[in-house]
């Protein structure tokens, strides 16, 4: 009868406070680390999507860049192309390509192009005072046709094959550039039907803005001759609309991409909060740059042979960083007033249309 009450004798007070504290001391870390792991793996991907967007619009500028002020085979110079738009035009019918504007956080300079002030892209996105903006007259990929017959006179139609335009691309309003080696011209279709006629006509004052201000084309081009459709992308930094609270790249093409109706903006990078852009100078005939400058102080676009840009990337989720941080920008510290990272990343491309 002894054997048998030892043997059921039950823990003590003292056991069992014991095997609880244990207990609660590994439930405890085990807590800890779990959490821990979970902040980690939260940061890490917040990091990771702050990245790859800051990635995807440095990608998107510098690939414009290299094609900003498109030309063809001709040097820019050689003679820079000739434009029959409207002058001041949100397509930015210069010969140039390219144009910049800086903001100081209380406007720009030079003003913003009109094309900003519309209500219908303020209405969805108003450019920030405090980001600069890029305007790049670029070429639409995949797209260049050859004259069917050479033309005669300057001032005449180009005429390219009866349906060998693709669908959806070449249209009335759309914006061409004509060019060999040896001259270039851009200018507006006004064909009613180019894919159906083949004729790519450009009367004054067509039914579309920016519209051409002449017909004279001030070239004869031949069957060396090839045509480009073209677009102006503007990039710059707006409020999100996917994502409250934050920012993000924002990109307007001018015309409106095939299938897109007024206005063509797209929301293309989030987590961007800032850009700036600073502009190389290299004086006609010089190879070396001069220096770099903002828009404002750009008095020839023909000058600039590289851009600078430099770009503030953050996690689009706030609560990341534990503390506030100071990031190092375009010369300055920029404090942050919320828990979220950031980066900044800098990328100087040339501009291989105005380098040549």
């Amino acid at each position: 009868m002894r054997r048998h009450a030892a043997s059921t004798t039950g823990v003590t007070l003292i056991e069992l406070m014991v095997g609880l504290a244990v207990g609660l001391f590994v439930a405890v870390v085990a807590i800890s680390l779990f959490a821990s792991t979970r902040t980690l793996a939260g940061v890490g991907t917040a990091g990771t999507r702050m990245s790859e967007n800051g990635r995807l619009a440095m990608d998107l500028l510098h690939h414009d860049l290299r094609g900003a002020g498109f030309q063809g085979c001709k040097s820019q110079q050689a003679l820079a192309p000739i434009s029959t738009l409207n002058a001041g035009n949100q397509f930015l019918g210069g010969t140039s390509g390219i144009a910049g504007f800086h903001g100081d956080g209380g406007g720009f300079s030079p003003n913003l192009s009109s094309a900003f002030t519309a209500p219908a892209i303020a209405a969805l996105a108003k450019p920030l005072a405090d980001s600069d903006v890029l305007s790049m007259r670029v070429p639409i990929e995949s797209l260049s046709l050859g004259l069917k017959t050479s033309m005669t006179v300057a001032t005449g139609t180009p005429q390219v094959g009866t349906n060998v335009i693709p669908a959806g691309t070449i249209r009335q309003g759309s914006i061409v550039l004509i060019g060999n080696c040896k001259a270039a011209a851009i200018f507006q279709v006004t064909e009613a039907d180019p894919a159906a006629t083949g004729a790519l006509s450009h009367a004054v004052a067509g039914p579309d803005a920016p519209g051409n201000a002449a017909l004279n084309l001030q070239h004869v081009f031949h069957g060396d001759t090839t045509i480009w459709q073209l677009q102006t992308h503007h990039y710059f930094v707006a409020d999100s609309v996917a994502r409250k609270g934050t920012r993000s790249l924002w990109r307007y093409a001018f015309p409106p991409s095939p299938g897109k109706a007024e206005p063509d903006l797209e929301e293309v990078a989030a987590g961007i909060e800032r850009m700036n852009i600073t502009f190389g100078i290299a004086k006609p005939g010089e190879r070396n740059l001069s220096r770099y400058v903002h828009a404002g102080n750009v008095s020839n676009w023909d000058e600039v042979v590289t851009v600078r840009v430099q770009l503030l990337a953050a996690t689009t989720k706030d609560g990341v960083s534990r503390s506030l941080q100071t990031v190092s920008f375009a010369g300055s510290d920029v404090q942050s007033t919320d828990h979220r990272l950031r980066s900044a990343l800098t990328d100087v491309v040339t501009l291989r249309n105005h380098a040549q």
